[in-house]
């Protein structure tokens, strides 16, 4: 159904009764989590009641939305508290023009309930009207399908449309009108019911978005003002208070909040943020209150682009949905044919009649479609965004994975793992890590902090020093009491400066081999430490390569800048098959030409800016949920869960879709060639063909829901919220 909104001042309603259908509210029952309410709002004409309900269900707190407009109510379900309800009641409360959407039907060229009942009504009433009369009235209600088939022939061919036309039409010509109307009632009963599927497989994903905030609090030198949403600028300072949705991505400016993310991170538990720390939109404010830098606002949120993407990917078509269309029109003339060697041998209208009824096109032409998206919105509830159907084609194909290692495989973030003295004695453990931190402390490399983080948690003091020279690449110098002290890499240490670390060569190799980076220590040109470092590893990374092997993924490779011992013993751990160590980011993507040229159907994992012409090389990639913009926008899937075993959960999903229009396309021509069978042998009457074809579409459709894993139904906050 084609349908386009207009805002509500189209209406014919005059301002003054708006205002008193607004102030209506009207609790008709209350329990401890339900509230049922009247308000004649709701049965404003043409009331975009999903734009509504999206409206209600954005409210911390609230579960379900259903709205009735023909009895004028909403039932909302709620977690019980008091301060949900009260949300609940203020908002309808305060429904206002601006607040509402209306729809404009252009067109409805489909089959609706109203049609059906229009049937029924005629079925039921005919044997007690004069025959002529009634068989005038059902010619009148089957012609539009008839004068339909004509005119698909004329303008697209041959069509289903006209195996339909010809089914009724046929009936009608032999006098058998109520046997027509019937027929056409059970073939407007199925439409009503495919269209119905597929609309709900679409709608899945719609399910999982959410209005933006109608207005933001901004700080200005007069206060808190409330301004519309579109009104709010990069650089504003937003205020979120307890139960308030984040409307920008921004960095907290001041004040500190618990903020539940699970809308775009899949975190079930809420995260502190204090100032310095980044919001994302759509997370909600559980309690405290933060001032926000806006830093993206509008469209350009995380949660927007997510929703932009989310509506490209239900208009993207994969080529299985295209070949089964193509393939489904075929056998439309495989149905003319066999019909009409049915004639040819009985020449029986009433089989002939029959077999047009027996329709390969429909169940093969919609199975497609529907297994696609119901497996995309499964996805999306499993914190992973496919851009469409072609993604998850290209994704059940792949037969090797390619992982950048750092931020994919690992958090991205270095953690001290060994604090070893060279001399125990004059440097012990605690204060060969208080110099270390003293001096890395005016450092802002990745390095410094994990060591300044470490000296935090153990408390180490403070050791005064001197100026703190960068050798750019190499390390740090600074005195300290009268000597150099001098922490680095091992080049830096014993090639440039020319200290001997060869009598340590058995403890460091010990600690490479271990899969961790080393940082070495002299102090008056002796050797008197090490520090290792080690990216932590995913909890989930070891199961996430078991899943993919089992999922008939026949290579795993692993991408990396890290050292070739220290990438190879990290490899292992994993299972990896093949892994690529010492890159630099122009190798990447010749590392996926390479397998590619050798017959591999690549899927590549990775997050950074660098990673971006890998993404875009691959068979289909995968950008991590922290990943930079530009590899977000090379990626075909996004992880909005920060957690690798995304990537398997989105290989089954993919798998799981194939297998679905696999089976559905086999039972659809197993399941119709026994009809057709039936149907020519005299067996199967029009009516009976018209209800077991349909009813066999019917099932294969629902199929295809079920089997692709309809998500669960999820809370305001574990929502994507554009």
């Amino acid at each position: 159904m084609d349908r386009a909104l207009r805002p509500v001042t189209e209406l014919p309603l005059g301002d003054e009764a708006l205002k008193r259908l607004e102030a209506r509210v009207d609790i008709v029952h209350e329990g401890p989590e339900r509230l049922r309410v009247k308000m004649p709002v709701l049965g404003l004409p043409a009331l975009d009641t999903d734009h509504l309900c999206r409206l209600l269900r954005a409210i911390l707190g609230v579960s379900s939305v259903r709205i009735n407009p023909d009895a004028i109510s909403v039932i909302v379900t709620h977690d019980g508290t008091q301060a949900a309800r009260t949300r609940v009641l203020d908002r309808l409360a305060n429904l206002r023009r601006e607040t509402l959407k209306f729809r404009r039907i252009e067109s409805d060229d489909g089959p609706n309930i109203l049609h059906l009942a229009g049937r029924a009504a005629l079925l039921a009433a005919r044997p007690f009207l004069p025959p002529l009369l009634g068989n005038v009235l059902c010619a009148a209600t089957i012609a539009p399908r008839v004068l339909k088939g004509a005119q698909s022939v004329a303008t697209a061919g041959v069509t289903v449309e006209l195996l339909d036309a010809l089914a009724v039409g046929i009936g009608a010509l032999r006098g058998q009108f109520g046997m027509a109307l019937t027929t056409d009632t059970m073939m407007s009963t199925g439409e009503y019911l495919e269209e119905t599927t597929m609309r709900h497989s679409g709608a899945l994903l719609h399910e999982l978005l959410m209005p933006n905030p109608e207005t933001a609090w901004i700080d200005s030198e007069g206060g808190a003002v409330e301004v519309p949403f579109e009104q709010v600028r990069k650089g504003d300072l937003v205020i979120v208070q307890t139960g308030g949705l984040v409307p920008v991505d921004g960095v907290v400016h001041s004040g500190s909040a618990e903020i539940n993310q699970a809308s775009i991170t899949g975190e079930s538990v809420p995260v502190g943020k204090h100032p310095g720390d980044s919001v994302i939109a759509g997370s909600v404010v559980q309690s405290g209150q933060v001032k926000i830098e806006a830093q993206q606002v509008g469209d350009e949120t995380t949660t927007a682009l997510v929703a932009s993407l989310i509506q490209q990917a239900l208009d993207e078509r994969s080529e299985t949905e295209r070949l089964a269309e193509k393939h489904a029109d075929r056998q439309v003339y495989m149905t003319l044919g066999l019909g009409l060697a049915t004639l040819l041998l009985t020449r029986d209208l009433r089989r002939l009649s029959s077999v047009f009824l027996v329709d390969y096109a429909c169940p093969i032409k919609l199975s497609a479609p529907v297994a696609v998206r119901a497996t995309m919105s499964e996805a999306v509830s499993r914190g992973v965004l496919i851009k469409g159907g072609p993604s998850i084609e290209k994704l059940a194909e792949a037969d090797t994975f390619v992982f950048d290692k750092t931020g994919t495989l690992t958090h991205g973030t270095l953690s001290v793992t060994d604090v070893v003295s060279l001399e125990p004695k004059a440097w012990p453990e605690e204060r060969l890590l208080a110099l270390a931190a003293s001096v890395e402390e005016h450092s802002h490399h990745p390095v410094a902090n994990a060591i300044v983080r470490e000296s935090k948690v153990r408390g180490t003091a403070h050791v005064s020093h001197g100026d703190v020279t960068f050798e750019v690449g190499l390390g740090l110098r600074a005195d300290v009491a009268g000597d150099s002290f001098l922490i680095g890499s091992r080049h830096f240490l014993q090639t440039v400066e020319a200290i001997d670390f060869d009598p340590h060569t058995e403890t460091a190799e010990r600690l490479v081999q271990e899969g961790k980076m080393l940082l070495y220590m002299a102090y008056g040109g002796k050797p008197i430490g090490l520090v290792g470092l080690r990216d932590e590893l995913r909890e989930d990374a070891c199961k996430t390569m078991e899943r993919l092997h089992r999922a008939g993924i026949k290579r795993l490779v692993m991408l990396t800048g890290d050292r070739k011992t220290r990438a190879e013993t990290f490899g292992r751990t994993l299972g990896f098959d093949e892994v690529h160590a010492e890159l630099r980011p122009e190798d990447k993507s010749r590392i996926l030409t390479e397998l590619q040229a050798k017959g591999a159907k690549v899927a590549f994992v990775g997050d950074g800016i660098n990673d971006a012409p890998a993404l875009a090389a691959a068979n289909v990639g995968f950008s991590m949920p922290q990943g930079a913009d530009l590899a977000q926008a090379s990626a075909d899937i996004i992880l909005l869960d920060d957690r690798i075993g995304a990537v398997a959960d989105a290989r089954e999903a993919a798998d799981q879709a194939m297998r679905i229009i696999s089976t559905n396309t086999t039972a659809a021509l197993g399941i119709n060639t026994g009809l057709f069978i039936a149907a020519s042998t005299g067996h199967l009457s029009p009516v009976a063909a018209a209800l077991l074809h349909n009813g066999s579409t019917i099932a294969l459709l629902v199929h295809a829901l079920l089997r692709a894993g309809l998500p669960q139904p999820r809370s305001a906050q574990n929502r994507l919220l554009p």
